[in-house]
């Protein structure tokens, strides 16, 4: 018989599973040759190829971090960088089918490993949660 873990408060249950998945999202990103916010950048740009604006935007860096970070990336065979048809002061990045490749890959094995820590859920439980840490992310970005 499993033992019950102790209940923590709301607060540190949400830092607590906070700091699971990034240790997870660090782990997978490292098995793949990737910083964390290489492959949140991979991540991004899978499901839409955007300016270097864009980017930094979304992952919080300065313009001359966000070139860095690209330019390694570009380096290393998983993105290319194109003059932005809107504004041809800027670049738009995509990635190439390498990038595509650890992209998805990154994806299927955060997917699969975040599953299995909601395993211990119900499925009405998993519902709840997700409803409850929607209105946690909505409350942080108003």
């Amino acid at each position: 018989m499993a033992v019950k873990p102790k209940v923590l408060a709301a607060g540190p249950a949400l830092i607590r599973a906070a700091t699971a998945v990034t240790e997870e999202y660090e782990r997978i990103s490292s098995e793949l040759g990737l910083t964390m916010q290489q492959a949140r950048l991979l991540f991004i740009l899978h499901r839409q190829p955007t300016n270097m604006l864009g980017l930094g935007s979304a992952l919080r860096l300065t313009k001359s971090t966000m070139t860095g970070v690209v330019a390694r990336m570009e380096a290393a065979g998983l993105v290319v960088r194109v003059p932005d048809e809107a504004d041809r002061r800027n670049f738009v990045v995509t990635p190439t089918e390498r990038g595509a490749q650890v992209a998805e890959e990154f994806e299927r094995l955060l997917r699969t490993e975040v599953r299995r820590m909601l395993a211990v859920l119900e499925p009405a439980e998993r519902d709840t949660l997700a409803v409850l840490l929607t209105a946690v992310i909505a409350g942080h970005e108003d």
